[in-house]
């Protein structure tokens, strides 16, 4: 299992890939966000940092884009990191898809099977589940393409 987490603080090429649908909640989303949702309903230890329980995220269309935008790219080029192929930002792809944000966060996975073992393994790291219980985000948006996952929490402006 590998994963990544990345905050910023406030201020179809491969037609054999297994993918989330980009442009509107697809099943899995909708399974994905439940899942996190019921997380955040409940207080959490994140390494030493102690989480209240957290709003429900809603879905967000430019978010499920923008993170596909990433799925995919890792898928094609063989990579995971928070750092696109071409050099691109977590913050240069919120601008891609015109999504204007107070707060945004990232986290990333491979080899994950499961919408579960995804969740548990970032739940396990502190960055991830400080991302996963942050009070800053209200949306979200979640891709996966062949085993490469990315969920993107934002708050917009």
């Amino acid at each position: 299992m590998i994963m990544s987490a990345c905050a910023v603080p406030i201020a179809d090429k491969k037609r054999d890939a297994v993918v989330i649908n980009a442009s509107e909640a697809s099943s899995i989303q909708q399974q994905f966000l439940i899942a996190v949702n019921n997380v955040r309903s409940k207080p959490r230890k994140c390494g030493q940092q102690k989480y209240s329980s957290a709003p429900a995220l809603r879905l967000n269309n430019d978010l499920n884009r923008a993170a596909y935008k990433h799925s995919l790219d890792m898928y094609e080029n063989q990579f995971l990191d928070h750092i696109s192929s071409n050099g691109d930002t977590l913050v240069e792809r919120m601008q891609q898809v015109d999504y204007l944000w107070r707060a945004v966060g990232e986290n990333i996975a491979h080899n994950q099977k499961s919408i579960e073992q995804v969740i548990d393994d970032w739940l396990s790291s502190p960055g991830h589940c400080s991302n996963l219980m942050s009070e800053e985000y209200t949306e979200t948006g979640v891709a996966l393409v062949k085993h490469y996952w990315t969920q993107v929490y934002a708050k917009p402006k």
